[in-house]
This record gives C-alpha cells, structure tokens and sequence, in this order.
C-alpha cells in the first residue's frame, strides 16, 4: 500500500512539474538591482506552481542586438527589460507585443507621473514601466566636501583632485557614449530630432557641446583614457575618482565601506543652462513571438506589483515606477531617491522612433573621435550624412 501511495506522489510531483509554463526573461541588471530581480523571481516561482520564471542575463552593451536577431527566429526571451527607446523600432519590425488586450482600465494610475507615456507607440502601449532613470552626479563626500552647482566648479574641483601618475581623477564617465554625452549636448540647447523628426546631430549647439566634451578630456586632462562602466566602478571602489556621472544602478556596484553623495547635473557655465540628460521609462516588454503570452503577463503584472517594486526599490536602489511603493517608510525615508527624481525633472525622454536606432552607432562614432582631438564639426557632419543615408535606404 505505502508503495503504490510513494507512486502515486511520485506521479503526481512529475506530472507538476511537466504541467509548468516557463516564461524566460533577459535583463542586464548588475549588482544590486541583479540581486533584487532574483529576489523578486524567487518570490514569484514560490508563489504560485503554474509558471516557473527563468532568469538570463545579457550584456546591455549587447543587449538590443541579441533582441532584434533572436526574436524574430523565434529564439530568446518571452519578456525583457529594457528602457523605452528602442519601442518603436521594434514595432515596426515587428518584435514586440502591444499589451491593451491584457490591460485593465485605469492601469497609467498606477505609475510615477512620465513613466507611462514612453511605453507607447502609435497608441498603442508596448511596455509597463519599472523604473525611471537618468544619470546624475556622483560625489566621494570623503574627497568633495560640497558639490559643484556649475560646470566651472566642477572643473576646478576636479582639476585639483586628479593625478593622472596616480591613478586619480576629479570626474569620471563614460565619456565616449553618446547616452552619457547627450546630458551636454541638450543642456546646451542640442536635440536628436527637430520637431518633424528629421536629425539634427551637427546643429551649431551639438557641436558646442563636443567641444566642451572634448576640452574636458584633452584641455582639462581631468578625465581618464578609454572609460568604460568597469573603469567607472573600479576607480570610484578604489576612491581614485573625486566626482562621477552615472545612474541609479551605479548605486548597486559601489563597495559598501565607499561612501558617496548625488547631486544634480551642474549648470553648463557657458550657456547658463543645467546638463540635461536623456531620460529613460525603462519597461517589461513581451515578444511578439513568445508562445505562451497569457504566462507572460502574469508575470510582468506580478514585476510591477506593490512588492516587487518595493524590493526593487529597497535592495536593487531603482527609483521604481510604482506609485505606491512611495508610501512606504523605507521608500519614502530614503535619502537618495528624491534627488533621483528632481534629476528626472531636467531631463529629457529619449526618442522612441525607429530612426533613434540609425542615431546610436554614427553619434558613438563621432563622439569617440572628437574627444581624441577630431573636429567637431567635420566629425558631426560626417555623423548626419550617415544617419541620413541610412534613412533614406531603410525607407524613412
């Protein structure tokens, strides 16, 4: 009798198991906010039997390009995390679910005011949103006693902590990704896009702001060679870095015994305008070719609930999306989020578009070659003849 009943449990358990939907979703959490996404998934797979959530980590260098090959093959996730910018051009090539079938009215109330919105495209909505992110300024309070408001302030602080023999620098950034560049190039008055969504790379303002780029790498000689997000990370935990432009996530990859402080993005001195940073609605977003869409949904609902948003909010340090979750004591007591969110208000939503995407790579290019000595205007140009080129032959 024992025996036939230890059968039947043993069935049934496998029965269970091969009954399960898995719902695999890619991110590019780092740090904490890796830690926290984890957190969340256990929380989900051990609430319910139906759908098991599998976890893949890519590269977010990497990352929009293993979307647009996979996807379409009928390859990689069902869901992502992403930040809103490559929607449209993921609409248009076909890669991405639109979502008001699952969607109950009333949804948008739940959400920080501006992280809905750049989840749609073509009234459609594509995405429900997360978190809210821009860059900000980094500070060792150790080094920086009290933050720079200007540009001029922070250029002679930063003159005065760096020791290029050493090791040591007064500003550290990725300074030749144009998603970091951009916070220069809209604070002196520079867009992507004019009004009609032509490009608009070598205005007179985006080249300013590649000269200024460019004189604080090879003028000022206050920022270091070849940065990258490691270099970033790795001089800051070695307090070899004095001030540092980075975003929420670099909360999550500072050593615990490193102190530090945020401040906004300092006032452009020769304009009088403060650094304006893109700003990104970074959203859960389903494949159009996932096959197991109603599991799917269940778990984004689950991504944006009230605690998963807190254990984003608590252990992965994300200024989250959901409302909500602001209530709470441990949200609200925080003493870096709501500088987070006075950076939101001067920044800027990246474009959506699908001819965002022709802008990266050409806009990368030319930033690198400036701030190695290039022209500004000749490398701009160069830049818009291209993404203008390849417009024309993607048929915009």
């Amino acid at each position: 009798m024992k025996k036939i009943i230890l059968l039947a449990l043993l069935i049934s358990v496998f029965l269970a198991l091969h009954s399960q939907v898995k719902v695999v979703l890619w991110h590019s959490y780092r740090g904490d906010e890796k830690e926290a996404l984890v957190q969340v998934a256990n929380n989900f797979n051990n609430s319910q039997t139906e759908i098991v959530l599998e976890l893949l980590m890519v590269p977010f260098d990497a990352f929009p390009d293993k979307i647009t090959a996979a996807i379409p093959r009928g390859k990689g996730p069902d869901i992502f995390i992403f930040a809103h910018d490559r929607i449209g051009g993921w609409v248009e090539a076909g890669i991405i679910e639109p979502l008001e079938f699952y969607l109950e009215d009333g949804v948008e109330k739940r959400f920080v005011a501006g992280s809905y919105e750049p989840m749609f495209y073509k009234n459609s909505v594509y995405g429900l949103p997360m978190s809210l992110k821009s860059i900000i300024l980094f500070y060792n309070p150790n080094i920086i006693k009290s933050p720079p408001q200007t540009t001029a302030e922070m250029i002679t602080m930063a003159k005065q902590h760096t020791n290029p023999d050493e090791g040591r620098y007064g500003l550290v950034y990725e300074n030749a990704n144009y998603y970091y560049h951009a916070c220069w190039m809209q604070g002196f008055g520079g867009r992507v896009f004019d009004a009609n969504d032509k490009p608009i790379l070598n205005s007179e303002e985006s080249i300013a702001s590649f000269q200024f780029a460019q004189d604080l790498y090879l003028k000022e000689n206050i920022i270091p060679p070849e940065v990258s997000n490691v270099l970033v990370t790795t001089l800051y935990n070695e307090q070899k870095a004095a001030m540092v432009i980075s975003g929420p996530w670099f909360r999550g990859e500072i050593d615990k015994d490193v102190p530090y402080e945020i401040e906004l993005l300092p006032v452009i001195s020769p304009v009088n305008n403060r650094a304006m940073p893109f700003m990104s609605s970074e959203g859960i977003i389903m494949s159009a070719k996932s096959v197991h869409k109603d599991e799917a949904f269940k778990v984004m609902e689950y991504l944006i609930s009230d605690d998963a948003a807190f254990i984003m909010a608590t252990i992965g340090k994300q200024p989250v999306a959901n409302i909500s979750v602001y209530d709470r004591k441990e949200v609200a007591e925080d003493k870096y989020i709501p500088k987070f969110k006075e950076q939101i208000g001067y920044s800027i939503p990246m474009p959506s578009i699908p001819q965002m995407t022709f802008v990266w790579s050409p806009a990368s290019t030319a930033i690198t070659a400036v701030i190695n000595g290039k022209d500004p205007r000749e490398e701009l140009d160069k830049a818009q003849a291209t993404v203008l080129e390849n417009l024309k032959a993607a048929g915009f």
